[in-house]
């Protein structure tokens, strides 16, 4: 075996351009391949993180599940219990409060439970007027639920809570209505309602879904703007221990209160839908780029086994079997995508790093935003690039190694092939 290792090596070394360009094609694509995972999982991750850190984990909202609303007809002797339907005229809330934050307490696994008002409003800054969803919340209790408090550029997150009147805005948002820190604002509901705000500041998540629709003012404002008493609130918003869990907790808690619950991943499933495709299509793109590497080192090694064929017969006359030169450009195949490999991890890491601090703007539509591209780095990407040169390579060499197998020695050395 380490025989065959050594003529497998001699002969790439006889060939040293042609090896070396099927060297730097692995390389490149396991370089490529490494930085596209990096790449892909590091986007999809940022989303995620940036999903669970600015918003509940699980949200009761008040509403009925659809298979709760189903109308069955009584059948002759049965009796029928009929339960009053949904007035138009009351305001559609979570009710009763009191025991549906008891019991989203109760649950393992549940950090924080606290209720939450959105209410539709006009927000007004001079002649400036922006349709937004105002949100009214305890601002101890969402400094405890999301990271907002840690991103605020402008003003102080506590400062809601010590201005009945406060308002804290996204950036774009923000941007948008032309307002400065301090800037008295107007919101008012489609009923008529008006309450005064002041801006208290300002947030930049890096969500383009927070910055720009982000309103955040007191529970009891945003109340008196949709019209709420102190004890309904239109939604209950949870945190959990583990935020993996939250689909389970949703569907635990939903049948209990009988409202649906919606968990964090449900909210985001069509993004992240979009993410997964979206690496997808990246990811097989870049195979294809690989197999072109495979189509080098198959060119390599075809060449060597026809400018070789006198070596080959020499070797069979010297006890080789057929199944030992198969061996042997099966390990030229090995080598060359071993060598690749290790180089493309060099050449990978480096590039991981390189692209980590280039400067990104994807501009306002973007779904996120970051002054620098986020990376992802496991070992699981080095040792799939590693596998996938492997075997690229390797399945590249097996024609070249059964023409060797093939040849006849006899004729070679008389010179009839």
């Amino acid at each position: 075996m380490i025989t065959h290792l050594r003529i497998a090596e001699a002969q790439l070394r006889g060939r040293p351009r042609q090896s070396l360009l099927a060297l730097v094609s692995v390389t490149v694509g396991t370089a490529m391949l490494i930085v596209t995972l990096s790449l892909t999982g590091g986007l999809a991750e940022d989303f995620i993180a940036k999903s669970v850190e600015t918003a509940a984990h699980v949200e009761v909202l008040p509403r009925r599940p659809a298979e709760g609303r189903r109308e069955v007809l009584a059948k002759a002797g049965e009796t029928l219990a009929l339960s009053r339907h949904h007035v138009p005229d009351e305001k559609q809330t979570v009710r009763p409060l009191a025991q549906v934050l008891a019991l989203a307490r109760s649950l393992p696994g549940v950090v924080l439970a606290t209720p939450a008002v959105e209410a539709q409003a006009v927000l007004s800054f001079g002649t400036v007027r922006r349709p937004v969803l105002i949100t009214g919340v305890i601002p101890q209790d969402e400094a405890l639920m999301t990271v907002l408090d840690e991103r605020v550029v402008e003003g102080s997150f506590f400062a809601l809570a010590a201005e009945r009147d406060g308002v804290i805005l996204g950036w774009q948002l923000a941007r948008n209505l032309g307002v400065t820190l301090g800037a008295p604002l107007q919101a008012a509901s489609p009923d008529g309602a008006v309450i005064p705000l002041r801006l208290v500041g300002v947030v930049r998540s890096g969500l383009a879904s927070v910055d720009k629709v982000l309103a955040l003012v007191n529970l009891d404002r945003a109340q008196a703007l949709a019209g709420l008493p102190s004890d309904q609130a239109t939604k209950v918003r949870i945190k959990l221990t583990d935020p993996l869990k939250a689909p389970e907790t949703a569907r635990v808690l939903q049948e209990q209160v009988g409202y649906v619950c919606l968990s964090w991943f449900d909210r985001s499933a069509a993004q992240i839908e979009a993410f997964d495709r979206q690496n997808l299509i990246t990811r097989v793109l870049v195979f294809f780029t690989t197999l072109v590497a495979a189509f080098g080192v198959a060119n390599v090694l075809v060449q060597l086994v026809a400018e070789k064929r006198r070596d080959i017969a020499i070797l069979r006359a010297c006890g080789f079997s057929r199944s030992g030169l198969a061996l042997i450009f099966l390990f030229q195949g090995l080598l060359l995508g071993f060598l690749g490999a290790t180089l493309g991890w060099a050449l990978g890491a480096v590039l991981i790093r390189v692209v980590r601090r280039i400067p990104v703007d994807f501009g306002e539509a973007a779904l996120l935003r970051n002054e620098n591209l986020v990376m992802a780095e496991y070992p699981w990407y080095y040792l799939l690039a590693l596998l996938l040169a492997l075997v690229v390579c390797t399945v590249a060499a097996v024609q070249p190694a059964r023409r060797a197998a093939s040849l006849q020695p006899t004729e070679i050395l008389r010179g009839e092939w």
